[in-house]
């Protein structure tokens, strides 16, 4: 009997060593959670809301006239940058209010309707680490807003991505 338990647990052990040799998979719930929080802090926080001396409210783009709207989402703003063609300002917009939010060890990218708009040159390095990760996930949402409140000028909609992937 005492060798039936023993030949058992000897059998079970084995089993359990090998199958969790095997098993090895790539932890994707961080990369999904990053580029759908990423998104989400970009649709769902205000230029009101936004403590940032270049892109909130008295801040230099503030200051410069390239944001007139409070009330605009931080995706809003980076569309409206881009319906009137000022894509550089968009690209340090996105540089700037996303600069502590994502971990070192991951890349990502904003697109605005087809056009990459961060980081709009984007390095060697940056390129070959998306070609050749392993995981790279996505996120999208549609954004429009008015350009201006006085003649109900409308811009979009725009479908905005965000890709994230791991170095």
């Amino acid at each position: 009997m005492l060798d039936a338990i023993l030949g058992l647990f000897i059998l079970v052990v084995g089993t359990v060593l090998i199958a969790s040799s095997y098993i090895k998979v790539h932890e994707s719930t961080q990369v999904g959670f990053l580029s759908n929080d990423l998104l989400s802090f970009f649709s769902n926080t205000k230029i009101r809301n936004l403590n940032n001396p270049y892109a909130g409210i008295g801040g230099e783009l503030w200051v410069q006239g390239d944001i007139t709207d409070a009330d605009n989402s931080l995706l809003q703003q980076i569309g409206e940058l881009y319906a009137v063609n000022k894509i550089d300002i968009a690209e340090r917009f996105i540089q700037n209010i996303s600069k502590d939010a994502v971990p070192p060890q991951f890349n990502y990218e904003v697109w605005m309707d087809g056009t990459l708009i961060y980081p709009q040159n984007p390095p060697v390095a940056h390129v070959n680490s998306k070609q050749n990760t392993r995981l790279l996930l996505v996120s999208r949402k549609l954004t429009f807003g008015i350009i201006n409140k006085t003649t109900s000028s409308i811009w979009g909609p725009y479908k905005a991505e965000v890709f994230v992937w791991e170095k």
